[in-house]
């Protein structure tokens, strides 16, 4: 799938991006930072989709600390929750919907925006990482090669934006007029969300890796 023609934004939604990692919040109740997508929503009736890679969990600590399980591993470090308290200050209101994906490090995540927003957690499967043991490096290297990476049991990138579209083709029939979502999802995901969201090529969106 190589993706030349720009798509079409949604129509009346704007797009933020919240990279809680790197710090990278953009366009998220208005704030403003660096590398991200969209601006802030404004006007009646406007609705914002902020797309939010999930916090710093043990496993993205470098080196992962010994001894731990895999789903040890996968919950936030104290640092992880308080980047999730510091975006909820900056979330845009009202907030009807939070939706995760399954991972906890997305789950824990998500339910520390939503307890602020006072909005249930909604988990969707649609939000997982991109299935497959690729990079997201290695896809984007293959991609401008013109080769769309097709890993045995796992998904391409035209597969996980097929699954992105159907997932805010749901959302935006969910969301009501002047009111605004949350998604938690990974760095392969989020630029994937806000490419379908913006019509962005897939080489003009965040890096994965820098969200």
């Amino acid at each position: 799938m190589r993706d030349s023609r720009a798509r079409r934004a949604w129509p009346a939604i704007t797009v933020a991006l919240c990279g809680l990692m790197s710090g990278a919040i953009t366009g998220c109740g208005g704030a403003s930072g660096a590398g991200a997508s969209g601006a802030g929503a404004s006007g009646a009736g406007a609705r914002q989709l902020c797309v939010v890679r999930h916090a710093e969990a043990y496993k993205n600590l470098s080196p992962p600390p010994g001894g731990l399980s895999a789903a040890e591993l996968d919950r936030l470090t104290a640092q992880g929750e308080a980047q999730a308290r510091a975006l909820s200050e900056r979330l845009p209101r009202p907030v009807a919907l939070v939706w995760s994906s399954p991972a906890g490090r997305a789950q824990e995540t998500a339910a520390l925006l939503a307890s602020l927003v006072e909005v249930p957690v909604e988990v969707k499967e649609a939000l997982r990482p991109l299935d497959g043991d690729l990079s997201w490096s290695a896809r984007l290297a293959a991609w401008e090669r013109g080769a769309d990476l097709d890993p045995e049991g796992g998904e391409s990138l035209a597969e996980g934006d097929a699954r992105g579209r159907a997932l805010l083709t749901a959302l935006r029939a969910a969301l009501p007029v002047g009111s605004h979502a949350v998604v938690v999802t990974h760095g392969d995901m989020a630029p994937t969300l806000i490419g379908a969201l913006t019509g962005a090529p897939l080489l003009s969106r965040p890096r994965g890796e820098a969200i």
